[in-house]
């Protein structure tokens, strides 16, 4: 076998290999990149399980829309939110932020008209007073309280590799190809927890809270390949390291929290905003508990207000009439809601209620389900 074709064999494993020839720096940046894509999409949200939510907070707005028609508008106002855990002190690498309260703001800000954020800056205002300047301040009707509270770094990890090597030739023609690819992954689990106070009591609001944990992933990817022609080595080395950054998790937790927060505060089905989001079971408790309060005819209005908006030409007479009875019989089987008989019942109204139909907001499912437990 001459040099030529040595040299001949030598590209041609080379294309086999690596996808053709001497790879090109481009194709590995594209391959880089396509990689932190792919990954990005199927970064590990909560451990609520759903997946990204982009938007969700955008259309937690559009929902209070419907649900709240009254306009009436929640003003909310945040404590200072940091680190409980102390990693954030730069005697121990500042691992994470030590104020997210920023992060908070933005959050609310990003639920639209129904939900304003009131900011706490009396030192501002106190100077722009003694200047003059007349200053009408809103109170606030609840205050965001909260920390990151866990962190736990590298719960687990894992690693793989396969690497090949081929010799061929002899003498002043001996040619070296080699092939390597190795991937390592480790986890941190890392929560925050938020709380709500009603401001006109300075007392906390039962059971409206959220304590979420996501799982940070770490991973790396290296894929090499070499060949050493007379001592002369030529090849392209991609190493590609994907990093869910703890900046960018405790955002996301932000921005599920906050929603969570919001939506059990105000009573409305938040989840339909998640991808696979389930009911949680303080609204729908909540629901029923509203419901069950009231006297049969208003029970009736209720029930036929909420079967109109998914369009059947119901008057809110009070009287539960057979047009009402075949709204229920019609609505009920399409979101599999359990039916006992009961017109009235709680737990039937409460499917209902939560399902109603909105413009880019997917139905709520199967509404007796749980989920998102804080």
């Amino acid at each position: 076998m001459n040099t030529s074709r040595i040299g001949f064999l030598a590209l041609l494993s080379i294309a086999s290999l690596a996808g053709g020839g001497c790879a090109t720096i481009a194709e590995s940046e594209s391959a880089a990149r396509e990689l932190v894509a792919k990954k990005s999409a199927e970064s590990n949200s909560p451990s609520a399980l759903v997946t990204r939510y982009s938007g969700a907070l955008e259309s937690f707005g559009d929902m209070l829309e419907k649900y709240r028609p009254s306009g009436k508008v929640l003003y909310v106002q945040t404590r200072s939110i940091g680190d409980s855990t102390n990693l954030s002190h730069p005697l121990v690498g500042a691992e994470l932020p030590g104020d997210i309260t920023e992060m908070v703001r933005s959050a609310i800000n990003r639920v639209g008209s129904r939900v304003v954020y009131v900011p706490f800056q009396p030192d501002y205002v106190l100077a722009h007073a003694q200047q003059g300047s007349k200053i009408q301040l809103v109170q606030p009707d609840v205050l965001i309280t909260g920390a990151i509270t866990e962190f736990d770094r590298a719960i687990g990890s894992a690693g793989k590799g396969a690497n090949a090597r081929l010799v061929f030739g002899g003498g002043r023609g001996q040619t070296d190809l080699s092939w390597d690819r190795k991937a390592a992954t480790t986890l941190s689990d890392l929560s925050l927890d938020l709380n709500l106070v009603d401001f006109a009591t300075q007392t906390m609001i039962p059971r409206v809270q959220a304590a979420n944990t996501i799982r940070v992933l770490n991973q790396t990817y290296e894929n090499g390949i070499d060949i050493a022609i007379y001592g002369n080595a030529f090849g392209v080395v991609t190493n590609t390291r994907y990093l869910q950054g703890r900046h960018s998790a405790i955002r996301l937790l932000v921005d599920l929290s906050v929603l969570e927060v919001l939506g059990r505060h105000t009573n409305v089905p938040y989840w339909r905003c998640i991808p696979n989001g389930k009911p949680d079971p303080v609204v729908m408790d909540a629901i029923k508990r509203s419901y069950a309060k009231n006297g049969t005819p208003t029970k009736v209005k209720w029930l036929q207000n909420t079967l109109k908006e998914f369009g059947f030409p119901l008057t809110a007479s009070g009287n539960l009439d057979d047009k009402t009875r075949l709204a229920v019989d019609e609505v009920a089987p399409r979101f599999k809601i359990q039916t006992t008989g009961d017109y009235l019942d709680p737990d039937l109204f409460a499917g209902i209620y939560v399902n109603i139909p909105l413009k880019r907001i997917p139905p709520a499912g199967l509404a007796s389900s749980t989920g998102l437990a804080s």
